[in-house]
């Protein structure tokens, strides 16, 4: 019993050190460059966000069916600032309309599966972004298996709105229901109309899928690297055409004891045994403009007590990526104290020429099938 103790104990001194170690490179990189985390390339806007009547969803005293909230939608891309880039995209969603609180957030990417699924993982992931990407990806996939699989299904390339993919949140996070039952759950966020996995803009050719560390565009790329934020611009602020979303949710008991290895996000879960449960209608209503999207930030930290984020007890612990995400506030705020003392930085400009865009050149004759 004393040597369990201790054993757990040092698990949980190790995902500490993981935690502050992370941050402190985090916060540092923010304070430093103004830059987010991650997918600083992006756009955001206004939303209405109404909850949907699905019975065999648990009664929860936030999702009230019919209750509507005027929130806030940021699409962005995972590294690198070009649209054309093969990479993952993201949907981050508030239930209000503001920069910093509200009462709840959720940050999504595309694909049911990611590149890192647990601190180690992201760690090992993290260090081969510091390298440089690309080619050095490939000493993460070769000792993570999964995370090419997970790289393969979550990259999109040349995809012709944001509008036109689905974005998963992929880790589990708690909701306490009405009648006090306990459970895990899993959002995604798909178009509203007529949507399957068949019709998913940017989904990359097979050969183009198994290689997601050459994320270059290929070297015909005659769009801008802002076309995707141009896009979803015109097509709500200019033409007024309805963007929206299915906010979906998967339940699951959520069990004492150790956590389960279905909570891991390396796998999704069965759609049979876990179908997707109707839970909000999100509807893009104006594009907000550079500086207000710029200042309009996402904490999964900002939820009802009934919707928890599970703790986490060692770096492996399928939780513990959510644990990481919850120390990014730290980052978020070395940011914000950069624009202040330094500034806000400009928009990417359009061109690939441009000096601020760093990559290998495009692809002059990627591998076919």
């Amino acid at each position: 019993m004393l040597l369990q103790r201790l054993i757990a104990w040092a698990k949980r001194i190790q995902l500490s050190i993981y935690t502050v170690l992370i941050t402190l490179l985090v916060a540092f990189n923010s304070l430093v460059f103004r830059v987010r985390m991650s997918h600083e390339n992006g756009v955001s806007a206004r939303a209405r966000i109404r909850i949907l009547d699905d019975p065999r969803r648990p009664a929860h005293d936030f999702f009230v069916n019919g209750r509507e909230f005027v929130g806030r939608v940021r699409h962005g891309a995972a590294s690198f600032n070009d649209d054309a880039k093969k990479v993952v995209r993201s949907a981050s969603v508030k239930f209000s309309d503001t920069r910093g609180r509200t009462p709840f957030a959720l940050l999504m990417n595309t694909g049911d599966a990611p590149l890192f699924w647990d601190a180690r993982t992201f760690a090992s992931f993290m260090v081969v972004t510091m390298l440089g990407r690309g080619k050095y990806f490939v000493s993460h996939l070769r000792k993570y298996p999964q995370a090419l699989v997970g790289g393969s299904v979550s990259v999109r390339r040349d995809p012709e709105s944001f509008a036109g993919m689905s974005y998963h949140t992929q880790t589990c996070s708690g909701l306490l229901a009405a009648d006090e039952s306990r459970h895990l759950v899993r959002y995604r966020m798909i178009p509203w109309d007529g949507w399957s996995p068949e019709m998913e803009t940017g989904t990359p050719e097979p050969w183009d899928a198994a290689l997601p560390w050459l994320q270059n565009p290929f070297q015909d790329e005659t769009r801008t690297r802002n076309y995707l934020k141009d896009e979803l611009i015109e097509r709500v602020n200019d033409r007024k055409d309805r963007v929206r979303f299915r906010l979906q949710i998967q339940v699951r008991p959520w069990l004492d004891g150790p956590t389960q290895q279905w909570a891991s996000s390396a796998w999704p879960w069965d759609e049979v045994e876990t179908p997707w449960l109707e839970l909000a209608e999100v509807e893009l209503t104006e594009v907000l403009d550079y500086k207000e999207a710029m200042l309009t930030w996402f904490e999964i930290t900002q939820a009802p007590k009934t919707l928890p984020i599970p703790n986490a007890v060692s770096i492996d612990d399928p939780h513990s990526l959510n644990h990481l995400r919850k120390a990014s506030s730290w980052g978020r705020r070395a940011r914000l104290f950069a624009y202040k003392i330094f500034g806000m930085l400009k928009k990417f400009p359009d061109s690939r020429h441009a000096p601020d865009w760093t990559s290998e050149p495009p692809m002059a004759e990627p591998p076919g099938p």
